[in-house]
């Protein structure tokens, strides 16, 4: 029998105040060997023809990725009360625009981590592009990228050595987020149903 899991859809909950909504939101991105978003991100150069026809690269060191994307289902496991509860996430494009207009507002553009298992944020690392795509705007995703409208793509400088070493490497492949959220359950599906959700979009 196919196992039916929930699906919550994320919000912000704009009905708080005081520290309690300044928490809701993205609090910080990290560089991940396996992001949430099953997708691993471009890495930009630029190459300078010279003579002999041989090449110089310029490492740009910037790399670009989807943080959060539109509609994907993103499964979650958790442990309350020594209960294992298994779920889906989505977030909508309309929840996107806000989330990023509010991490943008609270100004958490250079809160970037290594990994989601250390309280150090990376030096050398900022984020110095966030946008969403929008084709009513005219706001197009990267080229490479074939994702729902109303994706929230990052754009981080990395002058970290090491760290840009660990890119080029394959050691950490894209960017995830960590926040709260609100959740509000829409409805259940069976495995095959959400495979077929995800399949249709990444």
């Amino acid at each position: 029998m196919e196992k039916k899991l929930p699906i919550f859809y994320a919000n912000i909950n704009t009905d708080l105040n005081g520290i309690d909504l300044k928490q809701q939101g993205i609090q910080n991105i990290a560089l991940v060997d396996s992001p949430a978003m099953m997708q691993e991100w471009l890495m930009f150069s630029e190459q300078k023809p010279i003579e002999f026809k041989m090449a110089l690269q310029e490492e740009q060191r910037i790399v670009t990725a989807p943080v959060i994307i539109a509609d994907l289902p993103i499964y979650r496991k958790v442990v309350e009360n020594n209960v294992e509860k298994e779920f889906y996430v989505v977030y909508t494009k309309d929840v996107n625009m806000q989330i990023l207009q509010k991490y943008m507002l609270d100004g958490n553009q250079k809160k970037v981590k290594l990994t989601h298992d250390t309280t150090d944020l990376s030096k050398g690392v900022f984020v110095f592009e966030v946008f969403i795509s929008d084709s009513s705007r005219g706001i197009k995703q990267p080229d490479g990228f074939d994702l729902p409208d109303g994706t929230i793509f990052c754009s981080m400088k990395i002058n970290n050595d090491s760290i840009w070493s660990e890119v080029k490497k394959g050691t950490v492949k894209g960017i995830s987020l960590e926040g709260f959220f609100d959740l509000e359950q829409e409805i259940v599906l069976d495995e095959q149903e959400i495979e077929a959700i995800v399949k249709s979009i990444i």
